[in-house]
């Protein structure tokens, strides 16, 4: 054995050679079989907690139920990514299919130009692998991406998605090459042809198997195969049929040598009459990064297009959305884990593939350490196998956590037989145990259609003051701090300043919110779907009555436009009749009772036809959408709170008071919603179990 100078170079690994008695459980579970030898690789390092005396099948079943959730969380983040870029690699995909036409058409011109899209993919260099290999087996697919095909393919493996067959990948074969594997224009075309010969595409030949003594890096090789393949297919479809396409992902661009990149495109754009390249650059920066590494002679060789990727920071965005505003994860993340997993990706790499390790070392360590956890199942009910496992250890733990401790505090106003049980009588709280897992599901649904109802209330306005993202929001929430917020505050106090017109239509928006949600929601039990329709009813009487309210204004207080421009054009006949009139007889009286009485005739005439107050401005409301007549720009003052000032008074006073109790009702069902559903998980009994909040093992 090797001589070690400091302990820190070597490996100890020490495993017990005695084997572990039986563990006796509580009378209904299964104990270690006393013939079980220790066996500290098997379920990937779980162990049994001697704190809490946990049977051997409770060790099995926190094992089986991390290996389930992070099969959900990885699901559910992978389906995620693909819906994001949905729209770019279908753009990827045609650009790549439309980049040559039939062989007859290109012979004519005189310039051919290599086809080249340019991927900005971001900075975030760690992500890039899994983002090419998703491109190629997009491209290597005979159909067009969407979210539904490309989530069915995410869990193909690289080799299987372009090294299938030849009906498979009928259109392009694509490769991918890497400044790793790329030093020299040798390397670089020497990776190239072996990964396009390595396809194993029915019906294509290897030249370099067939005698001849050729180079693995020369293109002769690859025109060659290139040509056997397409005879293949020539004798398999028609002649009419368009030739496949190779296609070469250059990923990293910044990395690699220049000297060997021009080289590399010059010699393919020279066997582009015989071979349909097209190229993909891998851009983490910007395009002067490609007018730098390339010359001009080169760039004239290629016809760019730009793709722009998602960004990483929208991309965690999504997820966090997905995964714990829409409750899509069993296991939760408490504030400060959340803060940290944020902070380490947004000040180190932008990597969401950190991120996504983190989360699963997050994952693991919950159902590792935490005897709890295995009542981390969404589907827990009465007939759980979990309950099974439940010993004085475990019942010790639920009695200690806090929010156990609040929510018996509460039962002993209202009912303190049951909390005398919950404390004292172990079977009765093991019956109570689904129904509070449940009631946290429950909390989970109705937090998340109330928080998209605050962005979508958020969204309305596009005053940037106090404005926060979707993932600073949620972020409030967890810590409790979103409940009379001043973000809250200050989106009521614009709902409350907002005219008639506006009002109207915002509440139409906001039942059609509420009733979209509820069809998305219709598999969900019928517990939640009733409190969401309670609240959907409450709108929905607040809306018709404001209607109905705007309806009767419309028809008794206001004429309508066709009326008043003909009272208008009648009184300024009338007044210059009137005004004529006037003329005359000032010959014989004073200039000043002239004006004073035409004036006052005017003004007499115009209110008597408005049937309204003469300092009042003209008004129309049409049914169920109050629409007022511009006053002329030299009335009055035209600031935005005169303006608003001038449409409150335009309502009766009967009509006034009444719509400002219907707009009070809107405030306090608004106030009400936030601080009923909005409010820190911490207030649900058992939500330790399901939320991680352990930070400093994360740190270390």
């Amino acid at each position: 054995m090797d001589e070690y100078d400091s302990l820190t170079e070597a490996v100890f690994l020490v495993l017990p050679t005695k084997t572990t008695v039986a563990v006796k459980g509580n009378g209904r579970a299964q104990g270690r079989p006393a013939s079980f030898k220790a066996d500290h690789f098997k379920l990937d390092g779980f162990q049994q907690l001697k704190d809490v005396n946990e049977p051997w099948g409770a060790t099995e079943l926190r094992h089986e139920l991390f290996n389930r959730e992070w099969d959900l969380i990885s699901s559910r983040i992978e389906h995620v990514m693909l819906n994001m870029n949905t729209i770019v690699l279908s753009a990827i995909y045609h650009f790549v299919g439309s980049a040559y036409t039939p062989r007859a058409t290109r012979a004519i011109m005189p310039i051919q130009e290599l086809p080249t899209g340019l991927i900005f993919a971001g900075i975030n260099v760690p992500d890039h692998d899994l983002l090419f290999q998703q491109i190629a087996r997009t491209l290597s697919s005979p159909t067009p991406p969407t979210a539904e095909t490309m989530f069915a393919n995410a869990a193909t493996s690289w080799s299987d998605a372009v090294g299938g067959s030849a009906e498979q990948n009928a259109r392009n074969h694509v490769v991918i090459l890497q400044s790793k594997d790329c030093s020299n224009l040798k390397t670089a075309q020497k990776s190239m042809i072996e990964q396009f010969l390595g396809l194993g595409i029915a019906g294509a030949v290897n030249p370099l198997e067939g005698g001849l003594k050729l180079q693995n890096y020369d293109m002769i090789v690859l025109e060659r195969w290139y040509q056997s393949l397409c005879d293949a297919r020539g004798r398999q479809h028609s002649d009419k049929e368009k030739p496949p396409t190779l296609v070469v992902i250059v990923q990293d661009f910044e990395s690699f040598d220049q000297d060997t990149l021009q080289d590399f495109i010059t010699i393919c754009s020279n066997y582009q009459d015989r071979i349909p390249f097209v190229f993909l650059m891998g851009l983490a920066t910007s395009i002067d990064a490609m007018h730098q590494g390339l010359p001009k002679s080169v760039l004239s060789l290629l016809q760019t297009r730009k793709f722009q990727m998602q960004q990483s920071s929208e991309c965690l965005t999504a997820i966090i959305d997905d995964l714990f505003v829409q409750a899509n994860a069993g296991v939760m993340v408490g504030p400060l884990p959340l803060k940290q997993l944020i902070d380490q990706f947004m000040h180190y790499n932008f990597s969401v593939g950190g991120f996504v390790a983190n989360l699963k070392y997050i994952v693991m360590h919950h159902f590792y350490a935490n005897p709890l956890s295995i009542l981390c199942d969404r589907s827990l009910s009465t007939e759980s196998k979990a309950l099974d496992f439940l010993g004085k250890g475990h019942f010790d733990h639920i009695r200690m956590l806090p929010s156990f401790q609040r929510y018996v505090e509460s039962k002993l106003k209202s009912d303190p037989q049951v909390a005398e049980m919950l404390l004292l009588d172990d079977e009765f709280l093991t019956l109570q145990i689904p129904e509070m897992a449940q009631g946290l599901q429950a909390y989970h649904r109705n937090f998340a259609l109330v928080f998209d109802f605050l962005w979508f209330l958020q969204s309305r306005f596009s005053i940037s003051v106090l404005k926060k993202s979707k993932r600073a929001l949620y972020f409030m929430a967890l810590e409790g701090a979103l409940t009379g917020s001043s973000n809250i505050t200050f989106l009521l106090s614009l709902v409350r300043k907002m005219n008639s017109n506006n009002m109207m239509l915002f509440m139409e928006d906001c039942v059609q919110f509420f009733e979209d949600s509820l069809r998305r929601i219709s598999k969900t039990p019928v517990q939640s779907r009733n409190t969401i329709e309670t609240e959907l009813v409450t709108l929905r009487s607040i809306r018709d009555r404001m209607a109905a309210l705007l309806d009767v204004v419309s028809e008794d207080s206001v004429t309508s436009s066709s009326e008043i421009e003909d009272n208008e054009e009648q009184d300024h006949q009338q007044g210059e009749q009137e005004q004529r009139g006037q003329e005359h007889k000032a010959e014989t009286t004073p200039s000043d009772n002239a004006t004073t009485t035409a004036s006052s005739s005017r003004t007499t005439a115009i209110a008597s036809t408005f049937g309204r107050n003469s300092n009042t401005p003209s008004t129309f409301v049409k049914k169920r959408k109050l629409v007022s007549l511009k006053a002329n720009e030299g009335e009055g003052r035209q600031t935005r709170i005169a303006k608003k000032t001038r449409e409150t008074a335009r309502l009766p006073k009967g009509a006034l008071g009444t719509y400002t109790l219907l707009v009070s009702e809107i405030d306090e069902l608004f106030i009400r919603m936030f601080n009923t559903y909005l409010v820190s998980h911490n207030q649900t009994p058992l939500s330790e179990v399901f939320y991680y909040s352990q930070v400093t093992i994360q740190q270390k």
